[in-house]
C-alpha cells in the first residue's frame, strides 16, 4: 500500500469531488457570459452594463419572459383553409400553454384592415408592409412570435413546445430564437463534458500505444489528467462558478495537452530509469510552465469566461505535473523500455529544413495580407451547421422575411398618450422603417394609441405593445447585413429617435449586446497574446540566461502565432471569441519542443543528435495533440470545430519547424552559444 500511497491518496481526492460535481456543477448556455462585468452566481439583471439594462428595462416593464419565434413551412401556402386550420390549431395549443405569455402571427395581429375573417386569410395581406414581419412573399412560410411567461420553468417549457411541435410535423415547425440556441448549446456543453473527452481519451491512448507499445504507460498518461479535471471541475463547482461554452473546453485541453507531460515522463524513464525525476523535473516543468502563461495571459481580457478557461486550464496543468512527479512516478519508475515496435526517428534534413524556413517566409507575408480580409465578430446561430434545426430556420429567415433579430424601443411620455400622439408614432413608424437595415417595423397602427390601451387589457397581443396609457413598444426587425453592423444601426436608430424630443425612448437588442462583444475581441486577442509571448520569453530567458539562444527558442513560437491568422486567412474563419484563444494556446504548446530541444543539448553538445534524442516524443505529442482536437473536429458546433482545426494545423506547423528548421537555425546563429550553454545547468 506505502508503495501507491500517492495514487491511493488522489484517487480518494478525486472520488470525493466527484460527488462535488454531481451536485453542485452548474452549466450556463448563455452569450452574457462574454461580457465584460459578467460574473458568476450573479444574476443577468446586476450585471453592469447599459446595453443589458436597456434590454431588462423593456423586459420589467413589459413583464416578458424570454422570446422566439416559431417558422412554419407548407408548400401549398397559408391561403389554403386546411393548412390554415392547422397553423390557427398551433396557435391555440401554444396559447394555452401555462408558460405561454401570448403568441403573435397574421391571425391575431391588428392590421389596419382584417385579412382573416377565422377561417381564410385574404391574398390581399401579401401587399401590406406590416405584414412582411408575418408571412412570406410567396404565402408558404409563416412567422409565430412567441412571449413565455416571466420566470416560468424555461426548461419544461421547452419540453412541452417541442411536444406540441411534434404534433405539427406537416407544417415543419421550426422554433428560433436565443433560448432555443441556449438549448442546443447546453447539449454540446455536456457532449464536451462526457462525450468527446472519451472519444479523446481512446484516440490518444492508440497513438501513445503505437509509439512506446506500453499499454501501462500510455494509460497512466492519460489517466493522470483525468485526476487533474476532477479536482479542477470539483473546485470549480464547489466555489460556485458555471460552465459556459468557453471554460468546458478545459476538459478536453487537459486531457489532450496534461497526457503530453506523462509521455515525456515514460521516455524519462526508458533514458534515466530511477534518475528519471531529476532529470525530468525541469523540461517538464517548464513545458507545463510555459503552456500555462499562455493560458494565463487570459487574465489580462477583460471577459470573465476567458478568465475562467486560463485558471481552470493553467491550474489544471500544474495539477497534472504534481500527480505526474508523484502518483505517475509511483505507477512507471518500474516499467521496462520496450525497444521492438517502437517509433524510434532520426531527423537530419538540412535541404527540408531550408524548404521549411523558405516556406514560412512565404506564410510570414501572406499572413500581413490574410489579416485585413478576416472578418471579426461571434454570431452564436452561426455555430450550427446550415443542416441543422438552427440553420434552417435562420436561413428561412433571412431569405424569405429578411430578418435576423428584433431591436425593441420603448416609447415613455410623461402624460397620457393622445390621438395627436397617434399620428407622431404613425410618423416614427415609417421613419424607422425606411432606415437602411431594417426589414420592417412591429406597431399596430389599425387604431389610435388610447383605443391600443384600453383593449391591452383583454387582449394579450395588443398587450406586447402597449404597457400602459404612458409606455409603448415598438419592434424594429433587423435584417441580416443590420444584425451584422449592429453597433452602426444603433446610431442609425437614434438620429430617427432625436426628431422626436417630445419622447423618451429606451433602445435595445441581443444585436446590441452581441455587438459590444465582438468590439472587445481585437483587443482581447491583442493583450492575450502579447502577454503571452512576453512572459515565454521571460521565462525561457531566465531558464537559459542567453538573449540569443533564447530568441531563436521562440521564433518557432512567433511563426506558429502568424500561422494561425494564415490559415484563417486561408480557410475564411472568424476571429470570434471562440478562435481568439487560439493563438495564445498555440504559444504556450509549441514552445514546450524547443526547450526540449536546448535542453537536451545541454548533454549531447550536439543540437542534430538532440534532434535524434527528443524526436520520437516530440512527434508522439505533436500527433497526440493532433489526434486529440481531430476528434473535436467532427463537433456539431463550428465554435469547437473551429478552434480544434487552428489548433491541428498551427502545432503541426509548429512541430516541423522545430524538428526540421530550428536545427539549422541554431547551428548558423549560436553554435558557440549552445557550446557554452550546455557547461552550465538551469538555476
Amino acid at each position: 500500500m506505502k508503495k501507491y500511497k500517492f495514487t491511493i491518496l488522489f484517487l480518494i481526492v478525486c472520488a470525493i469531488f466527484t460527488v462535488i460535481i454531481f451536485f453542485k456543477a452548474r452549466i450556463n448556455a448563455s452569450y452574457f457570459v462574454f461580457l465584460p462585468g459578467y460574473r458568476s452566481g450573479v444574476s443577468i439583471e446586476q450585471i453592469d452594463n447599459e446595453e443589458l439594462k436597456s434590454f431588462f428595462k423593456i423586459i420589467q416593464k413589459f413583464n416578458d419572459g424570454s422570446q422566439f419565434v416559431v417558422v412554419l413551412h407548407h408548400p401549398d401556402g397559408f391561403f389554403s383553409p386546411q393548412v390554415l386550420s392547422r397553423a390557427v390549431e398551433l396557435q391555440e395549443r401554444l396559447s394555452n400553454l401555462s408558460y405561454m405569455k401570448n403568441v403573435l402571427s397574421v391571425i391575431n395581429y391588428s392590421f389596419r384592415k382584417p385579412y382573416f375573417d377565422g377561417s381564410t386569410l385574404d391574398a390581399a395581406i401579401l401587399e401590406d408592409p406590416e405584414a412582411s414581419s408575418f408571412i412570406s412573399k410567396d404565402g408558404k412560410y409563416l412567422l409565430l412570435y412567441c412571449t413565455l411567461s416571466v420566470n416560468c420553468d424555461e426548461d419544461k417549457a421547452l419540453q412541452e413546445i417541442d411536444k406540441i411541435l411534434s404534433d405539427f410535423r406537416d407544417l415543419k415547425a421550426m422554433p428560433f430564437g436565443q433560448l432555443i440556441i441556449n438549448k442546443h448549446l447546453f447539449g454540446e456543453i455536456m457532449r464536451q463534458v462526457f462525450v468527446y473527452p472519451a472519444i479523446i481519451f481512446l484516440v490518444i491512448l492508440f497513438i501513445f500505444y503505437l509509439q512506446t507499445r506500453s499499454l501501462k504507460a500510455s494509460f497512466v498518461s492519460l489517466l493522470i489528467p483525468v485526476f487533474a479535471n476532477v479536482i479542477v471541475y470539483g473546485v470549480v463547482s464547489l466555489l460556485g462558478v458555471e460552465l459556459n461554452t468557453m471554460s468546458v473546453m478545459c476538459v478536453s485541453f487537459l486531457i489532450i495537452i496534461g497526457s503530453a507531460y506523462g509521455l515525456h515522463f515514460y521516455n524519462g524513464v526508458v533514458r534515466f530509469k530511477d534518475r528519471v525525476r531529476k532529470e525530468m523535473l525541469t523540461p517538464i516543468f517548464f513545458s507545463m510552465f510555459t503552456t500555462s502563461v499562455g493560458f494565463l495571459s487570459f487574465l489580462f481580457v477583460e471577459i470573465t469566461a476567458f478568465r475562467h478557461l486560463g485558471l481552470m486550464v493553467s491550474s489544471g496543468l500544474t495539477l497534472v505535473f504534481v500527480i505526474l512527479f508523484s502518483s505517475g512516478y509511483e505507477l512507471l519508475r518500474s516499467e521496462k523500455p520496450i525497444k521492438r515496435g517502437t517509433l524510434l526517428l532520426r531527423l537530419k534534413s538540412e535541404s527540408l529544413g531550408r524548404i521549411m524556413l523558405v516556406f514560412s517566409i512565404v506564410l510570414v507575408t501572406m499572413t500581413f495580407l490574410f489579416i485585413p480580409r478576416i472578418e471579426v465578430g461571434m454570431d452564436q446561430a452561426a455555430y450550427f451547421s446550415k443542416s441543422s434545426a438552427i440553420g434552417q430556420a435562420l436561413a428561412i429567415l433571412t431569405e424569405k422575411f429578411s430578418y435576423r433579430e428584433p431591436v425593441y424601443v420603448m416609447v415613455e411620455k410623461q402624460s397620457i398618450f393622445t390621438m395627436k400622439d397617434s399620428q407622431q408614432i404613425a410618423k416614427l413608424v415609417e421613419d424607422l422603417r425606411r432606415i437602411d437595415g431594417v426589414s420592417s417595423v412591429q406597431f399596430p397602427m389599425a387604431y389610435p394609441i388610447p383605443t391600443l390601451v384600453l383593449m391591452s387589457r383583454l387582449q394579450p397581443a395588443i398587450h406586447h405593445f402597449v404597457a400602459d396609457g404612458r409606455t409603448i413598444r415598438i419592434a424594429v426587425n433587423l435584417t441580416e447585413e443590420g444584425y451584422r453592423k449592429a453597433g452602426e444601426m444603433k446610431d442609425r436608430l437614434r438620429e430617427v429617435l432625436e426628431e422626436y424630443p417630445e419622447y423618451t425612448f429606451t433602445v435595445a437588442s441581443a444585436a446590441f449586446v452581441v455587438d459590444q462583444i465582438n468590439s472587445r475581441i481585437v483587443a482581447s486577442q491583442v493583450q492575450s497574446l502579447t502577454m503571452s509571448l512576453l512572459f515565454i520569453f521571460g521565462s525561457v530567458l531566465f531558464a537559459f540566461r542567453n538573449v540569443l539562444l533564447s530568441l531563436l527558442i521562440v521564433v518557432p513560437v512567433v511563426l506558429t502565432a502568424l500561422s494561425n491568422f494564415f490559415f484563417m486567412g486561408l480557410l475564411g474563419l472568424k476571429l470570434d471569441v471562440a478562435t481568439s484563444i487560439v493563438a495564445s494556446i498555440l504559444v504556450g504548446l509549441v514552445v514546450d519542443y524547443s526547450i526540449h530541444l536546448a535542453h537536451d543539448m545541454r548533454r549531447t553538445k550536439d543540437v542534430f543528435l538532440s534532434i535524434e534524442n527528443i524526436s520520437m516524443p516530440v512527434l508522439a505529442n505533436g500527433l497526440g495533440l493532433i489526434g486529440g482536437f481531430l476528434v473535436l473536429v467532427f463537433s456539431r458546433l463550428a465554435l469547437f470545430r473551429d478552434v480544434s482545426l487552428l489548433l491541428i494545423l498551427g502545432i503541426g506547423f509548429g512541430v516541423a519547424f522545430t524538428l526540421f528548421s530550428q536545427p539549422i537555425l541554431i547551428k548558423s546563429f549560436a553554435k558557440n552559444d549552445v557550446k557554452q550553454e550546455t557547461t552550465r545547468k538551469l538555476s
